[in-house]
């Protein structure tokens, strides 16, 4: 039986960027088309264009901006004026 540690790469099949079909790669063997749809992944190969699910990790690995320092909270309102009071009422209006 022949032990292959986890780290020696491989990671199981990937898709194609093009059709999305899984493509099991070999060791030693440099596939620069899909066997499927002919698609070309000379841009991918050589990082000119991130495969499909790596967009992500490339914006993760960029470092990220500090944010600013926070704003001060608005100054509260002043309240209204007093309403005048209201005329008094005749007795038995």
């Amino acid at each position: 039986m022949c032990f292959r540690p986890s780290e020696a790469g491989g990671g199981g099949p990937m898709k194609c960027p093009g059709c999305g079909k899984p493509i099991q790669m070999m060791a030693g063997i440099k596939l620069e088309n899909c066997p499927f749809c002919k698609m070309d992944w000379g841009p991918y190969l050589r990082g000119e264009i991130p495969l499909p699910g790596q967009e992500g990790d490339a914006a993760a690995a960029a470092p990220a901006a500090a944010p600013g320092a926070p704003k001060a909270p608005g100054a509260p309102k002043a309240p209204g004026a007093p309403k005048a009071p209201g005329a008094p009422k005749a007795p038995g209006a």
